[in-house]
C-alpha cells in the first residue's frame, strides 16, 4: 500500500474505521479516506482493459464499505428491488473518451448481482456500451413541481424522481466556472432545468445548496470520480495538450473530500505541464468550502487521508 502527501502529511488513523454512505453526517470528527485505485494496465492510449478496470471497481467498493468480497460490498450499497441511475458527467465525455467502458464494466458487474436492465438508468453519457441494451431510457425533461433554493424557484430533472439510488461518476477535470467539475458542481448543474442562473461567483453557494436537496442528497449511494483520464486545464472544452493519462478511478463515502482531493490531483498536474502565460498553478473550488459548512463532507486536508493502491490481484 502506497499513501502519498498531498500537500499535507498524511496522518495514522486508529481504532475502527466508521463507514458511511456519501451523504450521512460526514462531519462526526472523523477522517474521511479517498481511494485512489490504480491499475497499470488499465489504460494505454485509446485501449482500456476492460478486466484491469473491473478489478478496479471492486476494488473501490471493497475499501469504502470494508468489506473484502466485493459481492457482500455492492450488496451493501444497493438493494435488490432498487432502481438505479448511473449519472455520468456529459462535458468532456468524447473527448476523454473513458465513460463508455466504465459504464460497459459497471453494468456487467450489476448484472452479475441479479440487478435487471430494466432496473438501471444510464444519464449523460454520449455513447452507449453493447451492455445498456435494454435498461430504462433516459429522457431529457423537467419535473412539473418545483423545488426552492432560498426564494428561488427551480424544476429539477425528470430521471431524479425515476431512480432511488444514484452511481455518481464525475470525471476529474477543470472547469472555467467552479474551478472543478467533480462530485458537487456535476451532480447540481446537470439536476436544474436553469443551470445558468447559478453561475455567478463561480457557483458558490448555489452548486452545495442544490447538490444539498433531499431529492438529489438523499439518492447518492455512491461517487466515482474517473480518473482514467483528466483535464487539468481548459475545461469544460477538451484540448489533448492538456489531458493527463492517470489509470485511476477515485472512491470515497465523502463527495466533498473527492473534489478535494481531485484539486490537490490536478493542481499537481497543472504544475508538471506547460500552461498559457500568467495561469494559475493551484485550482480553486470556493464552493468546497460551503459544502463542508453544509455538513456535506470535508474539505479540511486534515480531515482527509488519501490512498493509491494497487487494484486487488483478485476480485
Amino acid at each position: 500500500m502506497i499513501i502519498l502527501t498531498l500537500c499535507m502529511a498524511v496522518l495514522s488513523c486508529y481504532g475502527q474505521i466508521k463507514y458511511r454512505r456519501a451523504i450521512d453526517d460526514p462531519l462526526g470528527q472523523q477522517r474521511s479516506f479517498v481511494y485512489d485505485i490504480f491499475g497499470e494496465f488499465v489504460i494505454r492510449g485509446p485501449k482500456i482493459h476492460q478486466p484491469s478496470l473491473r478489478k478496479i471497481l471492486n476494488t473501490g467498493v471493497k475499501k469504502i464499505t470494508g468489506i473484502n468480497n466485493s459481492a457482500q460490498a455492492w450488496q451493501s450499497i444497493l438493494h435488490k428491488d432498487d432502481v438505479i441511475g448511473i449519472k455520468f458527467c456529459p462535458e468532456g465525455g468524447r473527448h476523454l473518451a473513458t465513460n463508455t467502458e466504465v459504464c460497459a464494466v459497471l453494468l456487467r458487474i450489476l448484472y452479475s448481482l441479479d440487478f435487471k436492465p430494466e432496473q438501471i438508468m444510464v444519464i449523460g453519457l454520449e455513447k452507449m456500451p453493447e451492455e445498456a441494451q435494454g435498461t430504462m431510457p433516459w429522457k431529457y425533461g423537467w419535473q412539473s413541481e418545483p423545488v426552492y433554493l432560498g426564494s428561488e424557484k427551480e424544476y429539477l430533472a425528470t430521471w431524479l424522481s425515476q431512480v432511488t439510488a444514484i452511481i455518481h461518476i464525475p470525471s476529474a477535470m477543470d472547469d472555467n466556472i467552479t474551478g472543478i467539475r467533480g462530485a458537487i458542481a456535476d451532480m447540481a448543474y446537470s439536476a436544474v432545468k436553469h443551470p445558468g442562473k447559478y453561475y455567478l461567483s463561480h457557483g458558490d453557494p448555489f452548486v452545495a445548496e442544490i447538490y444539498q436537496l433531499p431529492e438529489i442528497r438523499g439518492k447518492i449511494r455512491l461517487t466515482i470520480v474517473n480518473n482514467l483520464r483528466s483535464l487539468f486545464y481548459g475545461g469544460p472544452d477538451v484540448k489533448q495538450q492538456f489531458v493527463s493519462e492517470n489509470g485511476t478511478l477515485l472512491f470515497s463515502n465523502d463527495p466533498v473530500s473527492l473534489d478535494r482531493i481531485t484539486v490537490e490531483l490536478l493542481s499537481r498536474q497543472r504544475k508538471e505541464n506547460d500552461l498559457p502565460a500568467d495561469t494559475p498553478v493551484f485550482l480553486e473550488a470556493q464552493h468546497l468550502i460551503t459544502a463542508e459548512a453544509l455538513d456535506l463532507g470535508y474539505q479540511d486536508l486534515n480531515m482527509i487521508e488519501y490512498r493509491w493502491l494497487n487494484h486487488d490481484k483478485d476480485e
